[in-house]
This record gives structure tokens, C-alpha cells and sequence, in this order.
């Protein structure tokens, strides 16, 4: 170490207080709590930062007030060894608090948060490959206990490993609840408090998601409050206010994606600029870089700006997933491409195979699905993809065919164009696995004409609407013939077994 460097420390930790030095998982979070001024509105009268030190790093993060004089700083190290902290705060009793603790390796199942990965692609920060398998689930977090916790034994169960959630109140007129995110009373807010109790019921659910190994795309605002819950009347400064508590409440979560809004273009009151600003400030002050999105109904934000990390569409054209792919040159997600239902209108009403279907191909096309729920549940009026509750259609149990081979993909699929026998039919890594899908054809055989000379490949027959697989003994080359059940919905993954 420099001297300078060693004189650095030693002047900081000058008069330092050492207590019992915790540990902490990397990608994990040390929270650090303090008691200061609860009288008048510490949300806009206090400010608390802290810095947090790791050999030649520094990383700035914003507290948060959780009321009854509770202050919270909270921190996602993503390095191994010794953390160094000091905060600064216009509060006395906030201020130049300096502590200490170990980052320890992560422990089995926390591969780090979720980040972009060779252009078009997702991996978590140990490398470890992520394919979203995505769900929709709006207001499940804002329902009575009984609904939260139904629909979290559903998600446990379920094959999704991304749930979309709306941070407001997300419910049609005359719908009332237990919690709402501000102080109020009759429901005239007041934006610049918030209520902590809310906002502890959200991170409680985030967290036993992450332990389910669910990424929660999380949209901070949404069209549907405009007229009902009258949250579209924050001001600029009121916003920013909301944004900067969220942030460093949830920000240090490594399951959390920022999603500026859920269709955007049907909130009139906002325009490009103020989205601009959404992003920019979560690029600015977020420090873990979480990624950001933001997501359409008819109108599309400008997804090649430099703050947007990934497309999330409200669209039906998966068949464009490769265009989008390569004139964003970022990854696709297909978040809504109408649901499982039978409500009123097609956008409601897919059957189950039709789901199905379309995750497979937008798979095979380099894309990512999301699936959504709009059946109304025995006569209740809930549907899954506002409230949560249970799955009642055919492909959310159908989609753990497809998250099984996700899993085992050694790799990044890489689109392999068409065949002039079928198309959306292929896709590989390198040489050593490839996955087929022949959709609604019902094939009795393939010739394998299109794999490389001179390699054999085991090969695994997939019914992906029973699930059930079919395992040939022996190995397949270059124009071997594969003999297929003449069903539709069938996939044939082939794996490397010979050079």
C-alpha cells in the first residue's frame, strides 16, 4: 500500500469506533440503522448519504427515513473482503457515523443480480446465464394477506422466475385497501410523506421473491390511478421526492428492475422529457445500475437511448423479435403479448396452447415472453395478472417443459435462421447444443441436414405441452433421420457427445 494511500486511512478512521465486525454476503445487504429527528416532516427536512469504501472503490448511497425517528442506509457490496463507511447528514445525530464490515462469498443460489450479457442476452454477475421466464401479477403486493400469500404458494410452484409489479395502488374505482404509499386522510395525499408501512409490506415480498429466485420488474408509475387514486397529481418536485425514497429503499435488492412505467403513452399529463428524466435519474443515482425499462401500449418510447437497457414490449408481433434484436442491438422481451383468459376481448382471451406456443418460438427467435393471467377466479373478479391469487389456466403448469431445458442451455441461444422445410425452427450454442421447435407442425421425422460434419449429438424428444420426453439411445450426425410422433407442439434438443 502507498503511504499516501495508508495516511488516507489512517486520518479517517481517526477516533474510530469498532464494534463487532458483521459479516455480509456478496450481492447481499448490510443495513445500517440510525435514530434521528422525527418531528416535522423528515422526509423532505433530512438528508442522509453514506460512502462506502473498498480499497480504490467508492460507492455513494442515499438513506431513507422509516419513521418513529428509524433512518436506514442500505448497501449491496459486490466485492469480497473489508467495507469501510462514513455517512453525512444535516442531522447532527446522523452525521460522520463510521463503521465497518466483511463481505463474505455468496452462499449457494445467489448468483448476484441480474445484468446485460453479450448484447442481447441476460446473465447474473457470477456468469451464470438467466432466461427470463416472466409473469404478471400488478397489485398482488396491495391485497389482503390471504390473496398475498396465495399468490406467492402459486409463484412458488409456477416455472417464472421474473414477476412484473406495480409500486401504486393498481385497482379499477371503488376498490379499497389496508395500506396505501402515502399519508392522507380521505384520500387526499400528501405526496411528500410517505407510508413506511406500505413500502415494509413491498420489500417483505421482494425479499421472499429472491428467495424463490424470482427477478421483480418493478413499475414506479402506471396510467390506471389518473381520475381514480389522483397520484398523477405529484408535481415534478413530488416525483422526484417519490423517486429518490424508492430508490434507496429497494434499490440495494439485487432481485429489483427498474421499470419507468407500465404504458406509458396513456399517462397524457407526462411528456418524452419528464421519461427522459425518470431514466436519467436512476442511471445517475442508482448505484448498482440496476436494469431499466420502460414499457408501451401503442405508443413506443425510443428504446436506442442510452439509459434503456432492454425492450419491454406490449406487442403481438413476436415475429419480429430478430428485427428488434438488431436495430436496438439490446435484448427483447415480449411482456405482454396478450393473455390466458376468457375475458371480453382477444387481448384477454389466448387459450393456454396459444401461450405456450409463443414462448417457445420467441425463444427459438433470441426474444423473451412474459405470461399473463385474465381469468376471473370462481366467480371473485379477481384475475391473476392484477391481483395474483392462483393460476387457473393450462400454461403456466405447461411452461416447466421449457424452463427445464432453459436451465440446462450451456450457454446463450443464438437464432439459426429459418429452414425452407419450416420455419422459427432452430437455435444453438456454438456447435455443442441445439434446440428445434416444430411448433403447430405435425412432423413424422427430420433429416438432420444442417448440423456440422463429422459430430454426434444425443438427442432428447420434447412434448412441450405434456412435458413428457422421449430419449433416444443412440447418437445423431449430419443427415441421420429422427423419427418424430407426428404431433404438434414437439422440440428435440440435441447435446454434444462426441469431436
Amino acid at each position: 500500500m502507498r503511504i499516501g494511500t495508508l495516511l488516507f486511512w489512517i486520518l479517517f478512521f481517526s477516533g474510530f469506533h469498532l464494534e463487532a465486525q458483521s459479516e455480509v454476503e456478496k450481492w447481499d445487504i448490510f443495513e445500517l440503522q440510525l435514530n434521528g429527528k422525527k418531528e416535522g416532516n423528515p422526509f423532505t427536512e433530512i438528508q442522509l448519504t453514506a460512502k462506502f469504501y473498498h480499497k480504490q472503490d467508492t460507492v455513494a448511497v442515499s438513506g431513507f427515513y422509516d419513521g418513529n425517528g428509524s433512518y436506514k442506509l442500505r448497501f449491496m457490496p459486490d466485492k469480497e473482503g473489508a467495507w469501510r463507511y462514513i455517512t453525512a447528514s444535516n442531522d447532527t445525530r446522523l452525521h460522520e457515523q463510521k463503521g465497518t464490515f466483511q463481505c463474505i462469498p455468496p452462499k449457494n443460489g445467489n448468483h448476484g443480480p441480474v445484468v446485460v450479457k453479450d448484447t442481447f442476452h441476460f446473465a447474473y454477475s457470477d456468469g451464470k446465464p438467466f432466461y427470463p421466464l416472466g409473469t404478471t401479477a400488478y397489485g398482488w403486493i396491495q391485497q389482503n394477506r390471504e390473496t398475498r400469500e396465495k399468490t406467492l404458494e402459486s409463484l412458488k410452484k409456477s416455472p417464472f422466475n421474473k414477476i412484473r409489479v406495480a409500486l401504486l395502488p393498481h385497482a379499477p374505482s371503488g376498490t379499497d385497501y389496508e395500506l396505501y404509499p402515502f399519508e392522507g386522510k380521505g384520500k387526499d395525499w400528501d405526496f411528500t410523506r410517505f407510508n413506511v408501512a406500505y413500502f415494509a409490506q413491498y420489500e417483505h415480498y421482494i425479499q421472499e421473491m429472491q428467495k424463490l429466485g424470482i427477478q421483480v420488474d418493478l413499475f414506479v408509475f402506471h396510467p390506471y390511478d389518473k381520475g381514480v387514486w389522483g397520484f398523477d397529481k405529484m408535481n415534478k418536485k413530488e416525483q422526484y421526492l417519490f423517486l429518490n425514497y424508492v430508490n434507496a429503499r429497494f434499490g440495494a435488492f439485487r432481485n429489483i428492475w427498474w421499470s419507468m412505467a407500465n404504458e406509458f403513452d396513456l399517462m397524457l399529463e407526462r411528456t418524452t422529457e419528464d421519461w427522459d428524466g425518470y431514466f436519467r435519474f436512476f442511471q445517475d443515482n442508482d448505484p448498482y445500475h440496476r436494469l431499466r425499462s420502460i414499457h408501451n401500449a401503442a405508443k413506443w418510447y425510443d428504446h436506442s437511448k442510452p439509459w434503456v437497457t432492454h425492450i419491454s414490449a406490449q406487442s403481438e408481433a413476436w415475429w419480429k423479435s430478430t428485427t428488434l434484436r438488431d436495430t436496438f442491438k439490446k435484448p427483447v422481451l415480449f411482456d405482454e403479448f396478450c393473455y390466458e383468459g376468457d375475458g371480453d376481448n382477444r387481448t384477454v382471451a389466448l387459450n393456454g396452447d396459444m401461450i405456450r406456443h409463443r414462448f417457445w418460438l420467441m425463444t427459438i427467435l433470441g426474444a423473451y415472453a412474459t405470461h399473463g393471467e385474465a381469468f376471473n377466479q370462481q366467480g371473485t373478479g379477481y384475475q391473476f395478472f392484477r391481483q395474483g391469487g392462483n393460476f387457473e389456466g393450462s400454461s403456466a403448469k405447461e411452461l416447466h417443459a421449457l424452463k427445464k431445458v432453459l436451465d440446462d442451455i450451456p450457454g446463450h441461444l443464438k437464432p439459426l435462421g429459418t429452414d425452407w422445410r419450416l420455419n422459427w425452427i432452430r437455435a444453438g450454442v456454438d456447435e455443442t447444443y441445439y434446440l428445434y421447435y416444430f411448433g403447430e407442425y405435425q412432423n413424422s421425422s427430420w433429416t438432420f441436414t444442417e448440423l456440422p460434419e463429422n459430430l454426434k449429438y444425443q438427442v432428447e424428444v420434447i412434448d412441450t405441452k405434456s412435458g413428457t420426453t422421449v430419449k433416444k439411445d443412440r447418437t445423431f450426425g449430419m443427415g441421420d433421420k429422427l423419427d418424430l410422433p407426428g404431433k404438434p407442439y414437439m422440440a428435440v434438443v440435441l447435446r454434444l457427445v462426441s469431436l
